[in-house]
């Protein structure tokens, strides 16, 4: 469809016209690349909560989850499955791009929030740095991004994840209780071409 007249002369004028569609590129099969802390390090349990949140999400499970889930499968994580028992979630949606679910383990409960990086960070006001939680800053944040970026030149999608132990209970639980998290990783796929 032209709504541009002279964008026909343009294309006339071309001497090479790349595309890329998902799936004739590219396997149209993201691969869980990378799941790392605040400073850029694995961490086993990066993969585990954002296993927890893809696991639990009710709903059709997208390209992302699937990728987490299988990565899972093949690592073994899904063996720590039996000792969570899901409570709560907020599934993923297009205005907040982020999914939120509520799990308990051993009597203690856990938020699991995971989507876009700019859309946790929004909801943070922690992060866990070397073990510890603590107030997040703009270096953190400027940290965290650039990370970000590294892994995205590299041709990874990049996704955030975040926790808290609050939960305002069944019924009462919605997106404006999306606050107060404490952000702990990324988590980057690639589609291989």
């Amino acid at each position: 469809l032209v709504k541009n007249i002279n964008s026909i002369q343009n294309l006339g004028a071309i001497d090479i016209l790349c595309t890329d569609k998902t799936g004739t590129l590219t396997e149209d099969k993201i691969v869980l690349q990378k799941y790392i802390d605040v400073n850029g390090k694995e961490d086993n349990s990066i993969l585990e909560y954002a296993y927890l949140n893809s696991y639990f999400g009710t709903g059709m499970k997208n390209l992302v989850d699937r990728a987490i889930i299988s990565y899972g499968n093949k690592v073994g994580t899904n063996k720590i499955i039996s000792d969570y028992q899901k409570i709560d979630e907020i599934p993923f949606d297009y205005m907040r791009k982020r999914s939120s679910i509520v799990v308990t383990h051993h009597d203690k409960i856990r938020v699991i929030a995971k989507g876009a990086l700019e859309e946790i960070v929004k909801v943070c006001d922690m992060a866990r740095v070397n073990g510890e939680e603590v107030p997040i800053t703009k270096e953190i944040t400027e940290k965290v991004n650039k990370k970000a970026e590294e892994m995205a030149k590299d041709g990874m999608q990049v996704i955030a994840l975040a926790v808290k132990p609050e939960y305002t209970g069944v019924d009462e639980y919605d997106a404006e209780d999306e606050v107060d998290f404490t952000l702990i990783g990324l988590i980057a796929f690639l589609d291989p071409p």
